[in-house]
């Protein structure tokens, strides 16, 4: 069922709903997507949602945005099943109302239009600061839909960036923090001004190469029990499907804005947002296998959330930049449930 819906968001809201009735028997999980305004024209933002089909009472510590990483999309990630059961819909049976987000750019959402033109013909698009755009528009189509005034951000390295700013600017609407795999500074030399200018619009991404990548620190022995060939050929099928116009057949495009700010900041010695300014409890969660950001880089950013009146911090054992999908995914799902089921302790 298509509907077309009017909030308030200077465009109308297009939602496919698939609900209960339609979904097998014995279901008993709803999946809505909808598709909302940007700030740009044309380029709507992709949100998908699963909830319980006897949601009756929505509470802002039940309500949760995942965001994604600089690379590939939300929906192929936190909503691919392994075993039957993606991260999103193991929140929805345990009675949560979950929500993942595309940003501008990435999979399902709209895409600048100089995504369509060659890499080097613009400057580098959808950065930190327009992302955060997005996520804020999500979150407050999110909180009229529910009549809510909070909600949970669970952020996925660059999306961890995402969550971070956003509650930075706007802490009134975030009832807790995940800061799952996150960025924070990296010991490089920084880039030249040349090097800089260099970096173009977008980059053309080959996902089959992601596997090795994220199974960089794991003992070969133990990659295959890791994260198993089948898996992640499962999650590629998913996340080739994700870009509609890709350049070359099995690739993805992603906006190099990411790029061009971790080499501005990350890479700069510079923070790009403000750890010390949180007031919110706020979980730095990794694996210990995780070569693309390794443990020592979240405890360094653990160490700077001084001003969260409740913080945890969680090592899933052999468990990589990936662990959502590969085998102690079980092991991050109960840690981020535990920390948003637990009562803040009193100062």
């Amino acid at each position: 069922m298509m509907a077309i819906l009017g909030r308030g968001w200077g465009v109308a809201i297009a939602a496919l709903v698939l609900m209960a009735a339609a979904l097998p028997a014995g279901a008993e999980t709803v999946t809505e997507e909808f598709k909302i305004a940007s700030k740009w024209p044309d380029q709507n933002l992709y949100i998908r949602n699963k909830h319980p089909a006897a949601l009756y009472d929505v509470r802002p510590e039940k309500t949760v945005l995942f965001l994604h990483g600089a690379t590939y999309p939300a929906h192929s990630s936190f909503d691919m099943a392994v075993d039957g059961q993606s991260w999103m819909d193991w929140m929805a049976a345990k009675g949560y109302d979950v929500y993942s987000l595309d940003i501008r750019g990435y999979g399902k959402s709209g895409h600048p239009p100089e995504m369509s033109q060659p890499p080097e013909a613009n400057p580098p698009v959808v950065d930190t600061a327009e992302a955060v755009d997005d996520v804020s528009r999500a979150v407050d189509f999110i909180l009229s839909r529910r009549n809510s005034q909070r909600i949970v951000l669970v952020g996925w390295s660059w999306g961890a960036t995402l969550a971070g700013a956003y509650a930075n600017s706007s802490q009134d609407k975030v009832e807790r923090l995940v800061l799952y795999a996150p960025q924070w500074l990296r010991d490089v030399t920084p880039p030249t001004d040349a090097e800089l200018a260099r970096v173009p619009a977008w980059r053309q991404v080959d996902p089959r190469e992601a596997r090795d990548i994220w199974l960089k620190a794991v003992p070969e022995a133990k990659r295959e029990g890791v994260l198993s060939k089948a898996v992640f050929a499962d999650w590629l099928k998913a996340t080739i499907a994700s870009d509609a116009e890709p350049v070359v057949p099995n690739t993805v495009r992603a906006p190099n804005g990411v790029v061009l700010d971790t080499m501005r900041f990350w890479a700069s010695a510079k923070p790009r947002w403000n750890p010390e300014r949180l007031s919110v409890p706020a979980l730095v969660i990794q694996g210990e296998w995780d070569a693309e950001a390794p443990p020592a880089m979240g405890m360094k950013l653990f160490n700077r959330l001084t001003g969260s009146p409740f913080k945890r911090y969680v090592m899933v054992g052999e468990a990589t930049h990936a662990a959502l999908i590969e085998k102690n995914r079980k092991q991050l799902y109960q840690a981020v449930t535990e920390f948003l089921e637990s009562p803040a302790p009193q100062r």
